[in-house]
């Protein structure tokens, strides 16, 4: 009897070893993958809302929900009971409610989910999809940008096929020197413009106009009075296609005012939380292959431009200011590596996390993305070259950030990967 129990101990060990060898990656293994991206951090630093992206095998694409996770690490869970896609989260002033994109039937809508309730509720009805959400500093409204599209031009009418014929697709006509974008193919004739709406829902409102195109990153004047972005509203802005300026446009009359005037981008404008100053990004044109981005600030109304001289050999970007308006932080990439960073108002430059990345799969780009609390505290997309992108929190008093998601330790974990090292 004790040789027969022996004999199982030994070969129900034997099958538990047995099991929990890894084996190497194979190609279906794509689909169980799943990375972070946008980190939003509450403005109190308690909890991140991401949106966690994993891979529909059925229809050979991606698709994203929003999860939520305390800063400590505790109560990870799905944000709604929705199936479909989410994406850009974006906490009110207030951190009472969280205003996202969802996809529906009939395209995406902008949805609000109240955080002490968990009710959530759709706000628009819109004609194409929106982009750039952001709240005004009073919680009042919310700022978006979405395509407006128009007819094709028409060369010669086309005679009216017979009822049950198969004639070839009506062919592509364009007056446009842009009309196809890498990654987006061929565009839809139409022009991006900037659209408020209630945060309480109901009908949005343009308020940019003209044939240009509006957009990018949107940032509230203090009195929400003002919407800041960059774009190009001169008559070649198809052919002066690395020249753009900083604007602002009043949401009540819908004026628009060129705060830059150089030869050279200028984007990303960024209000800081006191009102009084613009931060942004962009370089005088020398018509180069590579130029570096470097960081400028103004006053509000659009005088007193200077560069803040950091003294780094890097482009820097997505811009955040500190809570008390006296630190703007960064990121920047440095030797395949993407750093989060803070830059006083005098340019000192102080590197705060590495390993900032993860957020696309099989593209040969640096990318990640972060945000700030009212308290310092960091979220952010940490990832490895041997891990997709998981949420990173960093607090003041944290020398090393914390690494709170595991999403593919459940598979990456039971796999023998390629040894990564570095050249």
């Amino acid at each position: 009897m004790m040789k027969y129990i022996g004999l199982c101990i030994v070969l129900l060990v034997s099958s538990v070893l047995f099991a929990q060898q890894p084996k190497a990656f194979e190609a279906l293994d794509v689909f169980e993958l799943e990375y972070a991206d946008d980190p939003q951090i509450a403005p109190d630093g308690t909890t991140v809302i991401y949106r966690r992206t994993g891979f529909d095998i059925m229809e050979d694409r991606s698709k994203g929900n929003l999860w939520m996770i305390h800063a400590d690490g505790t109560n990870h869970r799905k944000l709604t009971s929705f199936d479909g896609n989410e994406s850009q989260p974006r906490w009110s002033p207030d951190g009472t409610k969280i205003a996202y994109i969802a996809s529906t039937s009939e395209g995406s809508e902008l949805f609000m989910y109240w955080v002490a309730s968990g009710v959530t509720a759709r706000l628009s009805q819109l004609e194409n999809s929106p982009s750039g959400l952001s709240w005004s500093p009073d919680g009042k409204w919310l700022s978006f940008s979405a395509m407006e599209y128009v007819a094709p031009p028409v060369i010669a009418s086309m005679p009216k096929k017979p009822k049950g014929a198969k004639w070839a697709e009506t062919p592509r006509i364009t007056d446009r020197f842009k009309h196809e974008a890498d990654g987006q193919g061929y565009l839809k004739p139409g022009f991006r413009h900037i659209y408020i709406i209630s945060s309480e829902g109901g009908t949005a409102r343009k308020i940019t106009s003209g044939d240009f195109n509006h957009g990018g990153s949107l940032s509230w004047s203090r009195d929400a009075q003002h919407i800041y972005f960059s774009g190009n509203r001169t008559e070649a802005w198809e052919y002066d296609f690395r020249n753009s300026e900083i604007y602002s446009v009043h949401t009540q009359t819908g004026i628009i005012t060129a705060l830059t005037d150089r030869n050279g981008p200028d984007r990303s404008p960024i209000v800081s939380p006191d009102g009084k100053k613009i931060a942004y990004i962009g370089y005088d044109d020398k018509v180069q292959t590579y130029q570096v981005s470097r960081l400028y600030m103004m006053n509000i109304d659009g005088s007193n431009k200077k560069e803040i001289n950091t003294n780094l050999d890097r482009s820097i970007s997505n811009l955040q200011w500190a809570s008390d308006s006296n630190l703007i932080y960064c990121t920047y990439d440095d030797k395949g590596n993407s750093k989060i960073a803070q830059v006083t108002l005098s340019g000192k430059v102080s590197k705060l996390a590495d390993d900032l990345g993860g957020t696309t799969l099989g593209r040969p780009y640096a990318s990640g993305s972060y945000s700030v609390s009212n308290n310092g505290t960091i979220a952010f997309t940490h990832s490895q070259p041997d891990r997709p992108a998981d949420v990173g929190v960093l607090s003041k008093k944290d020398k090393q950030p914390k690494i709170r998601t595991q999403l593919n330790e459940d598979l990456l974990g039971y796999r023998t990967l390629g040894t990564v090292e570095e050249i």
